[in-house]
């Protein structure tokens, strides 16, 4: 079985790598990826034993991070907060990106085409990251920003990339089969997400109202490169009652997936 089999090599490599894990380093990392949209201030004795190490250590490794600008003190209290390098890192990363630089004039003509906001998102994990934004010139415009992270199976922008996903893959990302719900429409098991998936993967495509937000409509399509694979996810956002259902399934929707083949074929992909 070739899925069983790259499982295999995949726990395999792992084991190799956990040899030249540098500790302090990874304890670092994971110092910063606690802090989230919900979790903003945490103090070194919360980390210490969420982590299981030292407050020394914690301590420490708060202080360098600190230092070189990953981390900032809350005035008049002893926790922190992640600083201005993480940001600049992460733009740094989204300007690396060459999907980011040919998106840009994609997205915006998209956005004049239709007069809706046009998205860009990447997956990491299980979440999707929002790298480009071409904003509507309407009074109804898109509230995520850059970096918004938002969950992959809870968005047809996430659908998009997890459909291109072997069974393997898709296993691997949700471990434990249960999936958190964020509307009536949203799968709560790998079953049903499963299922969801196998219809975008035919379609290429998926149009939601209210899937992940009360009141927001959205027409998604996938990105390919040069390998075949998808690399990311275009949409258009607009607000449910205000447009056309035949509009919807017609004209946005084929502008939305002009769009797409658009970005795929300067990323040298090859249908055929």
């Amino acid at each position: 079985m070739p899925d069983a089999n790259k499982l295999i090599d995949e726990v395999e490599t792992n084991e190799i790598a956990q040899k030249y894990i540098v500790p302090g380093l990874q304890r670092g990392l994971q110092i910063l990826r606690s802090f989230n949209r919900n979790r903003t201030e945490i103090g070194a004795p919360e980390i210490a034993k969420e982590l299981g190490i030292p407050r020394s250590t914690v301590f420490r490794l708060m202080q360098t991070l600190e230092f070189m600008g990953f981390l900032e003190k809350v005035k008049n209290t002893s926790d922190y907060r992640l600083g201005v390098g993480v940001l600049a890192l992460g733009f740094e990363f989204l300007a690396s990106l060459e999907v980011t630089e040919l998106a840009r004039p994609v997205l915006e003509k998209l956005r004049d085409d239709t007069g809706f906001s046009a998205h860009l998102v990447i997956r990491d994990g299980w979440d999707v990251v929002f790298v480009v934004k071409a904003a509507a010139k309407s009074t109804f415009a898109s509230a995520v920003n850059i970096g918004t992270r938002l969950p992959a199976h809870g968005t047809v922008l996430g659908r998009m990339l997890l459909a291109d996903l072997s069974t393997v893959e898709l296993k691997q990302v949700y471990p434990t089969g249960k999936l958190s719900k964020f509307s009536d429409q949203t799968p709560t098991t790998l079953g049903e997400l499963t299922k969801i998936l196998e219809q975008d993967r035919e379609r290429g495509y998926a149009i939601s109202e209210a899937y992940f937000e009360n009141g927001i409509g959205s027409i998604a399509a996938q990105v390919r490169d040069s390998s075949r694979r998808v690399v990311a996810a275009i949409n258009v956002t607009y607000q449910d009652g205000t447009v056309e259902r035949a509009d919807v399934e017609g004209k946005i929707l084929q502008r939305v997936l002009q769009a797409a083949e658009e970005l795929s074929r300067q990323l040298n992909y090859h249908p055929n």
